[in-house]
């Protein structure tokens, strides 16, 4: 990064403030293309002459460690002949959580070689007047950001037009912030501002009732005498803990605004997520309608599927619904209470992704692969990177690169040997973290939690054995893909020391198990990573159908192990079983949990719509070799339609059941 360009701030630097930069300049020609390279910390919004260029701009750190991201915007379009402003907001977090890191100071680089804008070079900033940190309730620890207050009282240049209270700039040493890495993802998606029809009033609360749930940014008009307090927050604002944490209550964002004499609009400049918006204020405010803007990760949701059975339908849709509200900067557990990505999650979310989304949202599974390898600890995988609060969750670490995991399911429906050539030495490193005992399976690592799924008997060791076997064969598979043979040897030793140990060890003569309970989980990993023999499915079947131990995350995993055996149809036996109240229930996404523990949106409850695409209908994408197959399993419903994308463009695929018949158009 050159002098010119530098990192630059106020004169001091403090939590949850939002400083202006503001820079006039002269165009003497309006450009074909002026590419501004824009690294913030933590997030920005710019506009040049008075139009809305990038609204929320910026990445959670970090890119790799120590470093963050850095955007791309052409502002080509915005440029005029002669006289130009460009204002910029940030936004300095402070503080760090699940997914971003913490730095000592804010911080903004702009650099815009066409139009000769740096910002080492003339930029003047102050300190945005109208914006406070609300007292408590506070956010929870888990992610980044605090309330956000604005004073409408405060703001009498909304626009910044004049120069009146700015000073220059003062460079930062760059040292803090790291050479910042290009932006892999497109920038966030806003959209415009739509009122909400019907509002309900009671015991002092405004209740907006959004079409679905959604991160939005509330707008709010509102009539008022002058310094009256609004309250703004969503019906996900206060959300439990998963199960075995229900006693705890974790806060998400609000919002307060101190309005001004007479008509005032207020739109949060934070994003908050629900599927209500809950406005609190006094008598004198009169409140004219509540309205939103939807923002998000930057896809649409092109995939579809539909049935002759309506709580499959309702499934689907819902899973679409709640993987697409559990993206952003990374792939999330749940927007409302943590925004952490967990790689156990992004395992389960990846093959949903390439199903339900358009390819943009295949870069974020690719960034969710770079994450995880380039952030971890030493030769640890690690989750919930980028963040401070990163743990190794051994299972989940294995899962990711597993057979079944973030890796294979991205390389399987992109063909991208990048991403598998940047995971697959760190993925053979940690896999020689684990030591084999003297059974020959790989001895117990508890990492920083020895996490297999919630509730009950769960069979860690069957579990841990099956995920480490999986991992060995899919990092085999990827030599080959790869021309890497110097492992080879590892890896087959392994294979098979832990092949011949699971065999010995767990296998009593009708099912899988390390003592003297049936778990669910375990027998559907002995399948899928190989270690069960064909003969023994209509023993396992059995288990599958009687043995309900799983959550929702790991029942992704056992309805594939009934449909890689072949009994599909049992797969959509238990599946409405199960999901039912997921179904159901009121909500527009899918819960953490079959029975409402947790949030009611979680990004691992999604393996109806997997299951749905890929058994039900029969969809085989190979897209290394190129190939696409449908061959959809008969007798399940009347009729089935799909709709997903392949090699850019929409395939169609309807089955009917009466005929026999399957028609693909595209």
């Amino acid at each position: 990064m050159s002098e010119k360009t530098g990192y630059i701030w106020g004169r001091e630097s403090r939590p949850n403030e939002i400083l202006v930069f503001r820079r006039e300049f002269e165009a003497d020609r309006v450009p074909d293309r002026a590419e501004a390279v824009i690294a913030a910390e933590t997030r920005y919004s710019l506009w040049l002459n008075g139009r809305e260029v990038v609204l929320d701009g910026g990445l959670f750190r970090e890119s790799a460690p120590g470093r963050g991201w850095a955007d791309c915007v052409d502002l080509a379009p915005y440029v005029k002949q002669g006289k130009n402003l460009l204002v910029i907001w940030v936004h300095y977090y402070g503080n760090g959580g699940r997914n971003n890191t913490r730095l000592p100071s804010g911080g903004l680089s702009f650099s815009c070689p066409v139009l000769g804008l740096f910002s080492g070079e003339g930029f003047l900033c102050r300190r945005h007047p109208a914006f406070y940190t609300p007292g408590e309730p506070r956010p929870s620890y888990l992610y980044g950001g605090d309330n956000l207050g604005y004073d409408a009282r405060l703001d009498p240049d909304p626009g910044f037009l004049s120069a009146e209270g700015f000073e220059p700039a003062v460079p930062v040493d760059a040292a803090i912030f790291g050479e910042p890495l290009r932006r892999p993802i497109p920038l966030f998606r806003t959209g415009p501002e739509r009122e909400i029809p019907q509002i309900q009033y009671e015991n002092g609360e405004y209740r907006a009732v959004l079409p679905y749930a959604m991160n939005l940014r509330p707008v709010i008009w509102v009539n008022a005498k002058g310094g009256e307090k609004l309250d703004v927050r969503t019906d996900r604002w206060a959300v439990p803990g998963g199960p075995g944490d229900e006693e705890h209550c974790y806060y998400g964002h609000r919002l307060e605004f101190i309005c001004k004499p007479g008509l005032n609009r207020l739109e949060g400049c934070i994003r908050l997520y629900g599927e209500k918006i809950l406005v609190r204020c006094g008598p004198s405010a009169q409140i004219e309608k509540i309205g939103y803007r939807e923002t998000g990760y930057d896809t649409d949701i092109t995939g579809s599927f539909q049935c002759s059975d309506p709580i499959v339908n309702r499934l689907v849709e819902k899973a679409a619904r709640t993987l697409s509200v559990c993206m952003r900067d990374n792939f999330m557990d749940c927007p409302d209470r943590e925004r952490g990505q967990w790689i156990g999650d992004v395992s389960v979310q990846a093959p949903q992704t390439a199903f339900l989304l358009d390819e943009r949202a295949m870069l974020l599974v690719k960034k969710a692969i770079r994450d995880f390898i380039t952030l971890r600890k030493g030769d640890v995988l690690v989750g919930n990177v980028p963040g401070e609060n990163f743990s190794e969750l051994p299972a989940q670490s294995l899962a990711a690169v597993s057979q079944w995991g973030l890796i294979a399911q991205y390389y399987r429906y992109t063909g991208d040997r990048d991403a598998l050539r940047l995971a697959f030495e760190p993925a053979v490193r940690y896999l020689k973290l684990w030591e084999l005992e003297e059974r020959g399976l790989a001895a117990h690592r508890d990492g920083s939690w020895p996490w297999y799924d919630h509730l009950y008997n769960c069979d860690g060791p069957v579990i841990e054995n099956a995920w480490y076997l999986s991992a060995l064969k899919f990092l085999r598979e990827a030599a080959d893909i790869l021309n890497e043979h110097g492992e080879d040897a590892f890896l087959e030793e392994r294979i098979s020391s832990v092949s011949q140990g699971f065999e010995r060890c767990f296998w009593k003569g009708r099912y899988y198990a390390s003592g003297d309970f049936v778990d669910d989980r375990a027998n559907a990993l002995a399948v899928l990573a190989g270690a069960c023999p064909k003969e023994r499915y209509p023993q396992i079947r059995k288990v599958l159908l009687g043995v309900f131990n799983s959550t929702v995350y790991m029942e992704n995993f056992v309805l594939t192990a009934l449909c890689e055996m072949g009994y599909i149809k049992e797969a959509r036996d238990r599946m409405l079983s199960r999901y039912y109240n997921l179904a159901v229930n009121e909500n527009s996404t899918l819960w953490e949990d079959f029975y409402i523990l947790g949030t009611k949106n979680h990004a691992w409850s999604g393996a109806p719509a997997f299951i749905a695409f890929r058994y039900f209908m029969g969809v085989d994408i190979d897209a290394a070799r190129g190939t696409m197959e449908i061959r959809p399993c008969w007798d399940l419903f009347r009729k089935m339609e799909c709709r997903f994308r392949y090699q850019g463009r929409l395939v169609t695929a309807i089955a009917d059941n009466d005929t026999k018949t399957c028609t693909i158009l595209s």
